[in-house]
């Protein structure tokens, strides 16, 4: 009885390292954001031109989505585009500019995987000195 406990063992501390050693390899096949321009809590001295955001792999433009919200409700903003150059980047031009105040950018989005992503973040224009 003692071996058989002890293969038991074995076969446990070997299931559980390897189940811990492939989590953080199947979390980095989801899609994530990396960077936003504006940065998340950045202080602006004027309005953005355009929300850019940085993911860690190519994200699904068909379904993807940006909403700027401030006190005044929500902002107009264009259509979701791809950059040219970088398969990863999507960026959303601001067709209004913003005014003072603090804004929530919220955007949701996929990877080819079809898992949906989304998250948020806010920065605040300045008022004009």
């Amino acid at each position: 009885m003692g071996k058989k406990i002890a293969a038991m063992l074995v076969v446990f501390v070997a299931a559980t390292v390897l189940a811990t050693s492939a989590a953080p390899a199947g979390a980095a096949l989801h899609l994530k954001l990396d960077k936003s321009e504006p940065a998340a809590e950045q202080v602006l001295e004027a309005s953005p031109e355009k929300i850019v955001l940085y993911f860690s792999q190519r994200p699904e433009l068909a379904i993807s989505r940006v909403t700027i919200t401030g006190a005044e409700g929500e902002a107009k903003v264009g259509k979701v585009q791809r950059n040219e150059e970088n398969e990863t980047i999507l960026w959303a031009a601001v067709e209004e500019p913003l005014a003072a105040g603090g804004y929530t950018v919220a955007w949701v989005t996929s990877s080819a995987d079809l898992h949906p992503v989304r998250g948020e973040f806010t920065f605040t224009v300045q008022a004009a000195r």
